[in-house]
């Protein structure tokens, strides 16, 4: 039986993907949960705090990734993704709900791996261009269509990262937003024309985040539901290994 108890911080057995993420910037904005509504597999339920569902862009520039049996300095594929995503209790195949990542919209800049990860852990991503830059005062997120349209753009300033979080967040302290937010291993996507769930796990080493804030200038997915984006705080990491399960699981609504 597969054993979907896995602790976040404990590296997958089995053969799997390995992978580096050298930064991950989690944006958080915190939604009406009926805004989300469509998006929810039948029998899940949205995760909230104070009252609220939340929708992160999930930025990650991934390098060395590859399958688990090779060697690290073999090297192994570069990507960045942004993917959409919240927290929910999704059902699983053994009957039981557990909390987990609920995928909203997956982005990537390869599509070799878009490819890959339809057929394998059977993630629909999408291609898109997606950068992170960096100057002397901020970062910059840009995700934008093949056609060159701007579908999210954020700007973080360097000063505002640090271990506190913002006076204004609606978390108490940043271990209670870290927990609620990247406190779980394993990860789903609602493929309604399948009527299927596909679950996939994702885990790491333990990590030390540091929190700030951003100006979201665009991102069409929270327009695109009647919504104003306006991020409660951001949580950042680097050089944190990885760990992808190869396939994914299927739950049959």
């Amino acid at each position: 039986m597969i054993a979907f108890d896995i602790p976040p911080t404990k590296r997958l057995s089995g053969l799997h993907l390995d992978g580096t993420v050298m930064r991950r910037f989690l944006i958080n904005y915190p939604v009406p949960p009926e805004a989300l509504d469509r998006f929810l597999p039948p029998g899940a339920e949205l995760s909230t705090w104070a009252g609220f569902a939340w929708v992160s862009a999930c930025f990650v520039k991934i390098e060395r990734m590859r399958p688990s049996p090779v060697p690290e300095a073999l090297g192994g594929i570069e990507f960045n993704y942004l993917i959409h995503r919240t927290r929910a209790r999704l059902p699983y195949p053994d009957g039981k709900k557990r909390e987990s990542v609920l995928v909203l919209e997956p982005n990537i800049n390869r599509k070799f791996f878009s490819h890959i990860g339809r057929k394998t852990p059977g993630v629909n991503f999408t291609y898109r261009d997606i950068s992170l830059t960096s100057t002397a005062e901020s970062y910059r997120i840009t995700m934008k269509e093949k056609s060159g349209a701007l579908l999210y753009e954020a700007e973080l300033p360097k000063a505002s990262f640090k271990k506190k979080l913002p006076d204004s967040s609606r978390f108490t302290d940043v271990e209670q937003a870290d927990d609620f937010l990247l406190g779980v291993s394993y990860g789903g996507e609602w493929q309604a024309g399948a009527k299927r769930l596909r679950l996939f796990a994702e885990t790491h080493d333990p990590w030390e985040a540091s929190v700030g804030t951003c100006h979201t200038t665009r991102n069409v997915f929270l327009e695109g539901l009647g919504l104003r984006p306006e991020a409660d705080h951001v949580i950042t990491m680097t050089r944190i290994p990885h760990y992808f399960a190869l396939f994914g699981d299927d739950v049959k609504l």
